[in-house]
């Protein structure tokens, strides 16, 4: 989608190395050598941090940088950002967009190297992307309960609009079906 609308011919993408954004991230490489992008992959562990990859986080050849992690890192890359001056107009930074609303403003119990002001700036200058299929991307691939997200959807389909809950299917579900089939299975015992 978004890399091939903008005709960008290179990306570097910084990933948390979590089984969610790995399974992300392997399709969206796929989709990148299909489609002849050049891109490379720096990817931390999520209790190390970006700490570790002082110099290698940033790839030195790249002007977009696509950032695959949790919200507190995206923060943490965010201060760093501001700080070697990884910003617009030489450089973009793309981000989620599912992350909860003001999430770079969010002051945690992390020592964060800048102040929210700060990150605001860079946010400013900031593409946030939604990724509107999440499900069609893992295909039939299982997750940690050992349903793929077909099969999901599948099981949800008979239980929405239908006596006594008449329940409707959220918009977010596709973002978290693991985890809601988990919590239903854990109260079905």
């Amino acid at each position: 989608g978004t890399v091939r609308h903008y005709k960008w011919r290179h990306v570097a993408i910084i990933v948390q190395g979590e089984n969610l954004f790995t399974r992300a991230t392997a399709a969206l490489k796929e989709m990148l050598k299909n489609s002849n992008i050049s891109f490379t992959e720096t990817t931390f562990e999520s209790s190390i941090g970006i700490a570790g990859l002082e110099n290698d986080l940033f790839d030195p050849d790249a002007r977009i940088f696509l950032i695959v992690t949790y919200a507190i890192h995206a923060r943490q890359l965010l201060c760093e950002s501001f700080h070697r001056g990884i910003v617009l107009p030489r450089y973009l930074l793309v981000t989620p967009a599912w992350y909860a609303q003001g999430w770079w403003r969010i002051n945690d119990d992390t020592n964060y190297s800048c102040s929210v002001h700060e990150r605001e700036e860079v946010m400013s200058l900031t593409l946030g992307l939604l990724h509107l299929d999440f499900l069609a991307q893992l295909g039939d691939i299982n997750t940690d309960t050992g349903i793929n997200g077909s099969e999901f959807l599948d099981l949800e389909k008979p239980h929405l609009n239908t006596p006594p809950l008449n329940l409707k299917q959220s918009e977010y579900s596709q973002y978290c079906y693991d985890a809601t089939w988990t919590l239903a299975y854990a109260l079905n015992k």
